[in-house]
C-alpha cells in the first residue's frame, strides 16, 4: 500500500451481540448504519494524514473456552458476513486505496460473557486464558494502541461500553494517547439483536482443534478475503488453555516468493516477500492479541542452506510459534513437515488440498484435516444491490484490482 506518514490512527467499534440468526442482510440492518458512519469518519481521517487507518471491529461470540471442539461453520459465517458488510460499505461510500482514503479493518472476536444489563457493571471481573478469543477484559486490557473507541448509541451498546471502560487498565493511559469515546446512532438495532446468549449445541459442525495448523497464499495487498482466511487458521489451533505437555503449537504461513510472482498483471505494484510477510504477521498477532499475550514476541529469520528459503519465527509466550516460509511451489512445508495437521484453504483452492494430502499419503504420513473458507459475497441475501457495487465489492478481494487501482491513483496505469 501507499507509503504512511505519521503515526497510524487505530480505533476500536464496539458491537453488541450479532442477530440470532447471521446473513448479510441482517448483519447490514443490525449494524450497518453504525459501521457506515464509523467508516467515513476513519476515512477522513486516513486521507487527511496521508495514511490508513486501522478499524478493530470487536463482536462478542459464544464459543467454550479450552473446548477440545469448536464451531467452525459459525464462527466463519459471522467473520464472513462482517468482512463482506464492511467490503459492500467501502464500496457505497467511495473508501479505497484508490482515492487515498482506505480503512485496514480488521474483525476481532471476544467470548460473549457479559450480560447486557446494568447488573454486569457491578459484578466481579471475570478472568480466563484464551486464544484467540479472549474475554472482554482481555479485549480492554489487551493494549492495543486505540485512539478512539466508538459504540452503538443504544442500551445494549451504552452497555458494552461502559463495562469496557471500567475493565480497562488506568495504567494504559500513562502510556498510550488519551482514549476519545464516540456513540453513533444505529435506529435498527434492537429489534434485530439477540437478546439472550444462546449456547450452541455440539452437532456436526463441531470440527476438532489442531496443535499446528498450515495456510498458504500470496498474501499481497492484504485484503478482507486474506484476512478472513487467516483467521480461520488462527480459530483451527488449540485454544492456550492447559497445553499438553511438551506439545507445542505452531502455525505455518506459506507466502509465494517473488520468482513465481513475475507474470502477474501490474507488477509494479506487487509487494515483495518481506513487505507480505510483514502484513500478515502484523494481522496475525492483532488477531491472536486479543486473548493470547504477545508484547513478549521473539521474532527471528533464518535461510535454509539448500533452498535459502526466507523463514521468519514468531515465538509467542503461550507456547505457540508462528512461522512464515517462502514457498516455491503449491505444497511448501505441508510435504516436509509430518507434524502438520490441519490445512486451511479458500473453496477456489480444494484441489490443492487434496494434492496436498496425496504427496502426504506417498509418505507414509496421516492426511491433513482440511478446513475451507468460503469465498466472501456481496449480494447473496440483499436485495437492490446495484451490479456497479458488486463489482466494486469483488474488486475489494481481488489483489489484481488492487495493484490497477494503486497504480490508476499514481498515474501508472497502463
Amino acid at each position: 500500500m501507499a507509503p504512511e506518514i505519521g503515526p497510524q490512527p487505530s480505533w476500536l467499534l464496539l458491537l453488541p451481540r450479532p442477530p440470532r440468526k447471521v446473513t448479510l442482510g441482517s448483519i447490514r440492518k443490525a449494524y450497518g448504519p453504525t459501521i457506515s458512519q464509523v467508516l467515513r469518519k476513519a476515512a477522513d481521517i486516513s486521507l487527511s494524514l496521508s495514511t490508513i487507518t486501522i478499524l478493530d471491529i470487536a463482536v462478542p461470540c459464544y464459543e467454550a473456552v479450552g473446548s477440545k471442539s469448536f464451531h467452525y461453520s459459525k464462527l466463519q459465517n459471522l467473520l464472513g458476513q462482517l468482512y463482506s458488510l464492511t467490503c459492500l460499505l467501502c464500496a457505497e461510500n467511495s473508501i479505497d486505496i484508490q482515492y487515498g482514503n482506505d480503512v485496514d479493518v480488521r474483525v476481532l472476536l471476544f467470548e460473549d460473557l457479559y450480560a447486557e444489563s446494568p447488573s454486569a457493571l457491578e459484578g466481579p471481573v471475570y478472568v480466563s486464558s484464551s486464544g484467540p478469543i479472549g474475554n472482554l477484559q482481555q479485549l480492554a486490557c489487551c493494549g492495543k494502541p486505540w485512539q478512539r473507541v466508538c459504540s452503538v448509541d443504544a442500551d445494549e451498546g451504552e452497555i458494552l461500553l461502559q463495562l469496557f471502560l471500567r475493565l480497562r487498565n488506568p495504567s494504559l493511559d500513562n502510556v498510550q494517547p488519551e482514549l476519545v469515546v464516540e456513540r453513533f446512532a444505529n435506529e435498527r438495532l434492537s429489534p434485530e439483536i439477540s437478546s439472550v446468549t444462546e449456547t450452541p449445541t455440539h452437532n456436526q459442525e463441531s470440527r476438532a482443534h489442531h496443535a499446528s495448523v498450515a495456510v498458504g497464499g500470496t498474501f499481497d495487498h492484504l485484503h478482507n478475503g486474506h484476512k478472513l482466511l487467516l483467521s480461520m487458521t488462527a480459530l483451527t489451533l488449540n485454544p492456550a488453555v492447559q497445553p499438553e505437555a511438551g506439545r507445542k503449537r505452531a502455525i505455518t504461513v506459506g507466502i509465494t516468493g517473488d520468482k513465481l510472482l513475475e507474470n502477474k498483471k501490474f507488477r509494479e505494484h506487487l509487494q515483495d516477500w518481506h513487505q507480505r510477510q510483514a502484513a500478515v504477521q502484523a494481522f496475525l498477532l492483532a488477531f491472536l492479541g486479543v486473548g493470547t499475550p504477545v508484547e513478549q514476541v521473539i521474532s527471528h529469520s533464518e535461510a535454509e542452506n539448500e533452498t535459502q528459503q526466507r523463514t521468519i519465527l514468531n515465538s509467542l509466550p503461550s507456547d505457540l510459534t508462528i512461522k512464515y516460509a517462502e514457498i516455491f511451489d503449491a505444497f511448501g512445508p505441508t510435504i516436509t513437515d509430518e507434524s502438520i495437521s490441519a490445512l486451511v484453504l479458500s473453496g477456489e483452492t480444494r484441489a490443492g488440498g487434496k494434492a496436498v494430502n496425496e504427496r502426504r499419503a506417498e509418505n507414509g504420513w496421516p492426511a491433513l484435516d482440511i478446513f475451507e473458507v468460503d469465498v466472501l459475497n456481496s449480494s447473496a441475501d440483499i436485495a437492490g444491490t446495484s451490479k456497479q457495487e458488486s463489482e466494486s465489492f469483488e474488486n475489494k478481494i481481488s489483489s489484481t484490482e488492487i495493484r490497477r487501482r494503486l497504480g490508476k491513483r499514481l498515474g501508472t496505469e497502463d
